[in-house]
C-alpha cells in the first residue's frame, strides 16, 4: 500500500501514543481521583465533519482534504480527498476491526487492532481513538487535580507513563494532553483549538499533535471547517471493488 496514503490514513492513529502502552484507557472502577475534575465531553449519536489533514515527518509531508463520520462507540469512517472531489483512500474502524482501501493503488487492508499494535508499536483501540479525535477526557488510574493558570491540570500516573490533561476553567474543555514515557523520554503533545458550539457543548474544530520518538519529531494537524451531530443515522459505505488486491498482514 502506498506509503503516503497509509501515512494519511494512519496519521490519526499515531496520536494514540508514543509507544505501546502509552495510551489512556476508559474509566474503570479502580480510578482514584484526588480533587474534582470539571470537564464537558461531547455526547452524540452520529457526527460528521469535513476539513483538512496534514502530516509532517522527517521523510514525508502530506496535506489532503478529509471527511469524517462517526457513530458513537461503534464506527469511525474517514475518506481522504486530495482534490477535485476525487477520493484517494478510505478507512473504516469498528470496535474490533480496521479496514483501509487505497483507490490509487487498488489495494485494501482488512485487519484488527492486534496487527496495528504489533506493526506500529502503538496501543491503538477504537475507544482511545474516538476520545482523542473528540477531545474528550478519559479517567484512568490514580489522578491528581491541580490548578495551573486558568486551567485544571489532571495528572495521571500509570506504570512508567505520566499523562497530563489541561482543562480550561472557563469552558471545561480539554485544551491539551501531554504524555511522557519516563523510561524512553518519548513524548506526545496534543493541543485542541478553535472551539465552536455544537448545540450546547463546545467542540474543538482544530487539533494539532507533536510526537517525539528517538529524537525525531512528527507533526499532525486536523482542521475541520464543518462539524454536525444528529440522531438520524449516517451511512458508512465501504465496498471493495472487484480486482482490488488484499494486502497481506503476515
Amino acid at each position: 500500500m502506498s506509503k503516503h496514503l497509509l501515512l494519511c490514513l494512519l496519521g490519526i492513529l499515531f496520536l494514540a501514543g508514543c509507544k505501546k502502552e502509552a495510551v489512556p484507557t476508559t474509566a474503570s472502577a479502580s480510578t482514584e481521583t484526588i480533587g474534582k475534575v470539571n470537564v464537558s465531553n461531547l455526547d452524540f449519536s452520529y457526527l460528521s465533519g469535513k476539513g483538512q489533514v496534514s502530516i509532517n515527518t522527517k521523510n514525508s509531508d502530506l496535506t489532503s482534504g478529509v471527511s469524517i463520520r462517526m457513530k458513537k462507540d461503534s464506527v469511525i469512517w474517514v475518506s481522504v480527498l486530495p482534490g477535485l472531489g476525487i477520493e484517494a483512500a478510505r478507512m473504516m474502524m469498528t470496535q474490533d476491526s480496521v479496514f483501509l482501501m487505497n483507490r490509487l493503488q487498488k489495494e485494501y487492508l482488512a485487519t484488527d487492532y492486534t496487527y496495528l499494535r504489533n506493526k506500529f508499536q502503538v496501543d491503538i483501540s477504537f475507544d482511545v481513538l474516538q476520545a482523542i479525535l473528540l477531545g474528550n477526557y478519559q479517567a484512568q488510574g490514580t489522578e491528581k487535580v491541580m490548578q495551573a493558570e486558568g486551567l485544571q491540570q489532571v495528572q495521571q500516573q500509570h506504570e512508567n507513563l505520566t499523562f497530563d490533561y489541561f482543562i480550561g476553567n472557563l469552558n471545561s474543555k480539554v485544551q491539551q494532553l501531554n504524555v511522557q514515557d519516563r523510561n524512553t523520554g518519548n513524548t506526545i503533545t496534543v493541543k485542541y483549538n478553535n472551539f465552536q458550539n455544537i448545540g450546547q457543548v463546545l467542540f474543538a474544530h482544530g487539533l494539532a499533535a507533536q510526537v517525539q520518538q528517538k529524537g525525531q519529531m512528527s507533526d499532525f494537524k486536523l482542521e475541520q471547517s464543518r462539524v454536525t451531530v444528529a440522531d438520524a443515522p449516517l451511512a458508512f459505505p465501504f465496498s471493495v471493488p472487484d480486482g482490488y488486491k488484499r494486502v497481506s498482514t503476515n
